[in-house]
Order: structure tokens, then sequence, then C-alpha cells
């Protein structure tokens, strides 16, 4: 059985070419078209998604987050090493289900009912994951002809904002996520998101909720500056272009033809001017001790 979801990452969403997704883009702006090529399900043949074997806490909230415990088949058993436990697992997967040993479920449980209360006390976001529509997938064609397919994780049939849920091993701090936000691409996710979504609204918001996969499970809300959106859009712009020039020529570059020449990061620059600077401090003072035990 093919889930929503199976389909929306095997590109089946009725686009009469490949389409771009957000996760597409970021792999063809941080790594190149090649990456991209081969990350595609529609253009490398031998594509195979990756199947997690091991329990991971942000998929399954994610899951539960949207109030759908169907998706969930329990599994009572210690863990996956015994066989019987892992031909539930296999069978379950097979179904269109999210295989979780019982005790792992109860975490995620603890997770999203943390997430939920903080959420209900929240100034602007009381009323995050209710009463709208839970991974919406859209498509929609650009003016260079290019198709793009996102899946809105969740959106409200009466507000122009998009919702997406975040989970991290780290701080969920915003002025410490903020590094995250940028290193994984989830500007260009919001932008892009936005850019499919403004088919149907002219004014749109987007949040990230982002919640630590820890206890105490604490939440922020964090949203883009209009600066920093405009310089994501420029990135989708770019991506959306990359893209078009690939699929019309049919090559998909790597990266660099020529040698690159390259200047040391800041950061290890400053490391060796420093070290540099702390064995000349200790020369002198070495040299200074000798010339006062000399006799």
């Amino acid at each position: 059985m093919t889930t929503p979801s199976e389909r929306y990452h095997a590109d089946d969403v009725g686009c009469p070419e490949p389409s771009l997704s957000a996760s597409i883009a970021k792999v063809l702006l941080d790594q190149s078209p090649r990456h991209a090529w081969t990350a595609h399900p529609k253009l490398n043949k031998h594509f195979k998604p990756v199947v997690r074997g091991d329990f991971d806490l942000g998929s399954a909230a994610h899951s539960l987050m949207l109030g759908d415990p169907k998706r969930f088949e329990i599994i009572v058993a210690d863990n996956w090493r015994t066989g019987a436990a892992r031909e539930k697992r296999d069978v379950a997967r097979a179904a269109g289900l999210i295989p979780i040993l019982e005790q792992d479920m109860k975490r995620t449980e603890e997770m999203v009912e943390a997430g939920r209360l903080q959420l209900a006390a929240h100034a602007e976001a009381s009323f995050a994951f209710e009463g709208g529509m839970a991974e919406q997938v859209i498509t929609w064609q650009e003016d260079n002809g290019v198709w793009c397919r996102a899946m809105l994780y969740y959106t409200y049939p009466k507000l122009a904002l998009i919702d997406d849920y975040k989970t991290t091993g780290g701080s969920a701090n915003p002025e410490t996520w903020v590094g995250q936000l940028f290193d994984r691409g989830y500007d260009i996710q919001a932008a892009f998101y936005m850019r499919g979504y403004r088919k149907i609204f002219d004014d749109l918001g987007f949040r990230f909720i982002v919640q630590e996969n820890e206890p105490p499970y604490a939440l922020s809300v964090v949203a883009l500056t209009p600066a920093a959106l405009e310089m994501a859009n420029r990135k989708v712009a770019r991506a959306i272009e990359l893209w078009s020039e690939c699929l019309k020529s049919g090559k998909w570059p790597g990266y660099n033809s020529v040698t690159v020449t390259v200047d040391p990061p800041g950061w290890s620059e400053k490391k060796w001017l420093e070290r540099e600077d702390r064995e000349q401090a200790d020369g002198e003072l070495a040299r200074k001790w000798l010339n006062w035990q000399a006799p």
C-alpha cells in the first residue's frame, strides 16, 4: 500500500515532467546539479528512498502532532533485535503504517502533549495544528515552465498561513536555533512553500514551530524577517533557474571543472594567528626568565 507521503516523495503527483521540491532545491544550491539528479526519484532510475531502521522521535512526533494515531502500529517488544519484532515492523511498513515500540510511543505522546500545552499558552499560536489541513500537497508551474511540488505540513482554510513543525536534539531557543534554520536550508523551504501557496493567497505567513526532543520538551515559534525572506526568495529563484537549465540541456554537472584556489576560513586563520601570538608571548616570557636566572 502506497501512502500519500510516499507518492509525494516519489514525485507521483501528476506533474508531466520531473518536479522540483524544496529538498531538491537545497541540494542544487548546497551541492550540485549532479547531486540533485541522483536524489530525484524520476531522474535516477536507481534511486531508493532511505528507510530508517531505528527509532526517530522527531518523525514520530511529526505524525502524532497531526492528531492521527491510526498512522502508527504499536509493537510490544523490548527492541527490534528479535525476528518476531522485525517481522511485525516490516508488515506494518508494508501496510503504510509507522511501526513503533510501545515504550517509544509513550515517550512520543509525552513530547507532543508537552508541545500542545505550550502552544495553548502561546500568545499567537494557541490554535496551531487545529481546524486546518495536514500535509496538503500542492503543485504549480513557474513562468519558465518548471513544475514544482510541496507538501505543506499544516494550513488553515480561512488563514493565509503555513505552520511547519520542527524537532531538535539541541535548543529550541530562537537565538540558538536560528543557526540550524539557515544551516539546514529551512529558509529555502519557507520561501519555496510560500511561492507555491501564493497561487492561492496573495498575502501569506509562515511559521516554524520548534520543539526540543528531550525533557522538558521546550517549544518556540519562529518566523523569518522580511529581509531574510527576500534573500531566501532569491535563492529559490536561482534553484528554479538552474533546474530549468539542467532539464532542458540534459546536463547535470557536479562541482567546478577547473582547479579552485581557496583561502583559509576566517575561524582557521584566527586560530593560527592566536597560536602564533601565544607562542611568541610564551617565548618572550621564557627568555626573560632565563635572563633573570643567568649569573
